[in-house]
């Protein structure tokens, strides 16, 4: 007999506490959208890309997140089919996870944006296209 699989969405203080007690979180966002913000900790797998099962590495439960909570919440059915555990959509996505303490790597598109226009400036200056 096929065990009942809880299938809800979670605030971040709800989150938390799941995660405290075992569970994994499997970040949904696209490749792209990972330059903007990364989660070391969490299981990558874009909802594009979603083929079968998703090792959950013995976990209790899953907590879907993507960037703002719609996708999870909008694929919250076909997500839990892919994992043999509990399965929870965190609301407010990729964001609600600094409220959780989680580490996240990366300082948004602005910081990506100027670390570009620096580049730039750099490059202008040593070939001399830009007077310095």
């Amino acid at each position: 007999m096929a065990k009942k699989q809880i299938v809800r969405q979670v605030n971040h203080d709800e989150a938390k506490q799941l995660v405290e007690n075992g569970a994994v979180l499997v970040d949904v966002r696209e490749g792209m959208e990972l330059i903007s913000r990364k989660v070391p900790s969490a299981l990558h797998h874009p909802l594009s890309g979603l083929r079968g099962s998703i090792d959950t590495k013995g976990a209790n439960a899953a907590i879907f997140f993507c960037a703002s909570g719609a996708r999870t919440n909008s694929y919250a059915h076909q997500l839990a089919q892919c994992v043999d555990c509990d399965a929870y959509m965190l609301v407010g996505g990729v964001h609600a996870l600094s409220r959780m303490g989680v580490p996240t790597e990366g300082g948004g598109m602005f910081k990506l944006f100027g670390l570009a226009a620096g580049a730039l400036l750099l490059v202008g200056w040593a070939t001399g296209f830009i007077p310095g």
